[in-house]
């Protein structure tokens, strides 16, 4: 059909179908010129009953393509051909099945999402969403927000995302390997320590990320300083479990009293913490478990000490995490058990010194003590660190976090590849989604069971998603949007290894190697 025949209405909106079969206040059914694409935007005329037309924005979660002389009822093999040979295409009609969202004109004028109560009438028109009115809705600028991609189906419309949203409601990015999850985790750090000033700290679990904010990444060493220690993260790193109720006392008794001297030698703590002890060992009842702790504790100090726990660590949390920064901690160095203590000592930290800061400057005082700007934490592979089977210190924080950040100013992004395996609680606390392609059955329904507003239309989704596609939901989205994400200029690893040119490049190497030593080779004289 030519542009000049095109069916517009007075508005000069191209008219995409009308509106068949019942209806309800959520979903519509609708014919059309051509097929829908799934996740593409419509508008659904309101009208009738004295009242003027009304827009309600609804996206497209199912398109068909139908035949009346090819139904599956009644079709046999040898009608397909006959049906070709007529022109059995020329009564192929285009049904679209779509979710309403919100009235267009609020959701674009203020971002409010207000859904209809009532449901459109049959044979009303279904509009395609034009660039200008989708842009007014996902393009918004200011307060927050920063650019996060292009819309799937509309390459024209920017898409940004609200960040007050994410840190105060906190986030989930979800995708099996290659599908572009580091890309997206680099896209947003880049873009929030960039363009609004802000203050990451992520948790690389295979030091995948270089200079992810430019000039503006900041590397931290995986360290605690020993004054800094709380006495449950010792009792992690010495294997004191719950079960050992007596050397747990102990340490706890040496543990207080080595308290008072703490700030005083700070890189004297632990050797504080060891002379307490001996003193408990006078008492001839407690020698026998008063040696094992300490025996733990010297194991302890020639495992890690220099390695995780140092005296050159930072002890003001300023100088470890510095504000307008993306701070990145390397972990891959280190054991899940020593990363699960070093994720939960500054996630800890930082909560507290947030809620200190907070506290202060209600109070008034003249300079605020604390730390004194919001923080979004990543935490790459979480399902390591927060997983669903059994108990870390990182989960017990995080869960904190989840629960009290949003009043602090501590926002919580957890990555995974393995939903399923990540801690539903915790997953369920992230109110805001980006979920890139996820192949295995069991992790779309944990997912979907973890989340208010996946559909189980946007659900068939995930495992056709191309790399870099993923679908937004939440508070940082108006509505749910399918995104392709932008690609990071930054250094980011998470890629694929290009098999066959490692194997090539090993075996040049080889090569060299040999002609560069038998040139050296002396020859027997005849």
């Amino acid at each position: 059909m030519s542009s000049s025949t095109k069916p517009w209405d007075s508005g000069n909106r191209m008219i995409l179908g009308y509106i068949i079969g019942e209806t309800s206040h959520s979903k519509v059914t609708f014919t059309a010129t051509e097929p829908p694409r799934v996740g593409e935007y419509v508008l659904v005329s309101y009208t009738g009953n004295g009242r003027p037309e009304r827009l309600a924005l609804a996206m497209v979660e199912a398109s068909f393509i139908g035949n009346p002389l090819l139904s599956i009822e009644e079709v046999k093999p040898e009608f397909v051909s006959k049906a070709q040979a007529y022109g059995g295409e020329m009564v192929e009609y285009n049904i679209g099945r779509a979710r309403i969202l919100s009235w267009a004109d609020t959701l674009a004028e203020s971002g409010v999402v207000e859904t209809p109560t009532y449901p459109p009438r049959p044979g009303a028109p279904v509009y395609r969403a034009d660039a200008d009115v989708l842009k007014k809705i996902f393009a918004r600028e200011g307060g927050g927000r920063v650019r996060i991609g292009v819309l799937v189906n509309h390459r024209d419309v920017p898409v940004s995302v609200d960040v007050n949203a994410i840190v105060s409601r906190h986030l989930a990015i979800l995708a099996v390997t290659g599908a572009g999850k580091s890309n997206t985790v680099g896209v947003l750090v880049d873009r929030i320590v960039n363009d609004l000033g802000g203050t990451i700290v992520l948790f690389d679990m295979h030091n995948e990320y270089g200079e992810v904010a430019g000039e503006n990444t900041h590397f931290v060493e995986a360290k605690i300083h020993p004054a800094r220690l709380t006495l449950h993260e010792l009792f992690r790193l010495l294997h004191l479990d719950e079960k050992a109720h007596v050397q747990r006392r102990l340490l706890r008794q040496a543990y207080r009293s080595a308290e008072k001297t703490r700030y005083q030698k700070p890189e004297e703590f632990l050797n504080e913490i060891k002379r307490e002890l001996e003193k408990l060992s006078e008492k001839k009842s407690n020698k026998p478990k008063v040696a094992e702790v300490l025996e733990k504790l010297e194991d302890l100090l020639d495992e890690y000490w220099e390695k995780v726990i140092t005296s050159n660590a930072s002890i003001s949390l300023e100088e470890a995490v510095v504000p307008g920064k993306a701070n990145i901690f390397k972990l891959g160095g280190v054991s899940e058990e020593v990363a699960d203590v070093v994720v939960h000592h500054y996630l800890n930290w930082l909560l507290a010194e947030r809620k200190e800061y907070v506290a202060s400057s209600r109070r008034g005082e003249g300079k605020a003590k604390g730390y004194p700007v919001p923080v979004l934490t990543v935490i790459e592979e979480a399902h390591i660190l927060l997983p669903g089977d059994r108990g870390t210190m990182t989960k017990s924080i995080a869960g904190k976090i989840a629960r009290e950040g949003r009043k602090f100013g501590v926002g919580l992004c957890l990555v995974s590849q393995r939903p399923k395996k990540l801690d539903e609680d915790s997953l369920s606390q992230t109110n805001n989604k980006i979920i890139l392609r996820l192949v295995e059955p069991g992790d779309q329904k944990y997912v979907q069971s973890a989340s208010e507003t996946l559909s189980d239309e946007l659900l068939e989704l995930l495992p056709s998603l191309n790399v870099g596609e993923a679908i937004l939901l939440g508070m940082m989205t108006p509505v749910p949007a399918l995104v392709k994400i932008d690609r990071s200029t930054r250094k980011i690893g998470g890629g694929d290894i290009v098999v066959h040119e490692e194997w090539r490049r090993h075996v040049d190497m080889v090569r060299k190697i040999s002609e560069e030593a038998s040139k050296y080779v002396m020859m027997p004289d005849d």
